[in-house]
């Protein structure tokens, strides 16, 4: 949202208290300003209700879905946010299963589409699926039934609903996913805007862990690639980029070029002719994407994540890989050319390697803003009752 990296960004973890700011300008702000149509639909964690950071005071002209990551954690919520408005879901109240979030929010993009098709238009979709709960509508896991051995995953929170057929359930979630891209496909082609709107899919982590972890290692949801969602190994944070613009990105073509969310910011400002903010961590790929022009590139890629007992953190630089997996714990090394699934620790043998990255970080980061303590930490009964 900010072309800021996670040593610069304002929010960089989860939490109620955890926002942007006013000061803050975000990519729907710069395509509102440039003319854009802005509205998104599905998961907001950049701040809630109360906060500046609520969707529609950074540039969204509509919202749709929810403004904390736990109330998305719930397919069958009593409600969801439209602006700044609750959307009751009587459906769903005393534990029923009446209303799937996700087909809502979905009807709300569609809509969105078709009410703005004759202008310019943003349309941003953070589906949650196929994230926690495990539970999707029975149109979509039938189809699977049978064809997998039977696995039961429970939940171990309170509350959250969890399948006695996991690997069938979880296929659902997938396919209701790409039911949900083509309808979307479908409606730009219906209303021939295919050709002239351009449409990014990507993943905002790797395969899940914890008690889905068998899930990922059943459908090989990394690749071989170590580690998952939380971490900062290859398996947490490598993901595909797909663009599809016809007649200016070239169909079937393939590049190896490394970005991240932070250039997501600056491409879409030149792809609108809008300025980028001065002082952003991003880097427009456009010229990648059309083939066209020198594409400057990172001298270095930076993560973290800040929690109680310190840091956790990542450096990319060219080919090497470096990786602080706990707090309290030194930089591992790793090349990921030659080892791509990072299975050797290469620091003791790369000195010179682990002082580039050590400088790396001390001008990656700023300290993270001070935010008032969290007066309640939101769970099930807030969404769910």
């Amino acid at each position: 949202m900010t072309g800021l990296h996670t040593g610069h960004t304002p929010v960089r973890n989860n939490g109620r208290n955890r926002y942007l700011y006013d000061s803050d300008v975000t990519v729907a702000e710069l395509l509102k300003k440039a003319g854009y149509f802005t509205g998104g639909f599905g998961k907001w964690g950049l701040g809630d209700m109360g906060t500046p950071g609520v969707a529609i005071k950074q540039g969204f002209d509509e919202w749709f879905g929810c403004y904390h990551q736990v109330h998305a954690h719930f397919y069958y919520p009593y409600w969801l946010w439209k602006n700044d408005t609750k959307v009751l879901l009587p459906e769903n109240e005393g534990g029923k299963r009446g209303r799937y979030s996700h087909d809502l929010i979905q009807q709300h993009a569609l809509d969105f589409i078709r009410r703005h098709h004759d202008k310019p238009f943003f349309c941003y979709v953070p589906y949650t699926i196929p994230h926690v709960e495990l539970t999707v509508p029975e149109d979509s896991e039938k189809e699977y039934r049978g064809q997998f051995p039977q696995k039961t995953i429970k939940d171990p929170r309170p509350g959250y609903i969890s399948s006695d057929d996991a690997y069938a359930t979880y296929a659902g979630m997938v396919s209701r996913l790409d039911r949900s891209v083509g309808e979307v496909m479908a409606l730009l082609k219906e209303l021939k805007l295919d050709e002239n709107t351009i449409v990014f899919f990507s993943s905002d982590n790797g395969a899940q862990g914890n008690q889905w972890q068998p899930l990922s290692e059943f459908f090989d949801g990394t690749g071989g690639l170590r580690g998952s969602k939380g971490n900062w190994y290859e398996g947490g944070i490598r993901d595909p980029l797909i663009v599809r613009w016809p007649g200016k990105i070239k169909a079937g073509a393939v590049s190896d070029h490394i970005c991240a969310f932070w250039d997501v910011l600056p491409t879409l400002a030149e792809l609108a002719g809008a300025a980028a903010p001065n002082g952003i961590d991003g880097i427009s790929f456009m010229p990648t994407l059309l083939g066209k022009g020198a594409q400057k590139k990172h001298d270095f890629l930076y993560w973290e994540i800040p929690a109680a007992q310190g840091l956790t953190q990542a450096v990319r630089m060219g080919d090497w890989k470096a990786v602080k997996p706990r707090p309290a714990s030194a930089f591992e090394l790793y090349n990921l050319k030659a080892d791509p699934k990072e299975t050797a620790n290469v620091a003791a043998e790369h000195p010179e390697v682990i002082r580039r990255i050590t400088d790396c970080v001390r001008v990656a980061r700023v300290d993270e803003r001070e935010y008032p303590e969290e007066e309640h930490r939101p769970g099930i009964g807030d969404y769910v009752r």
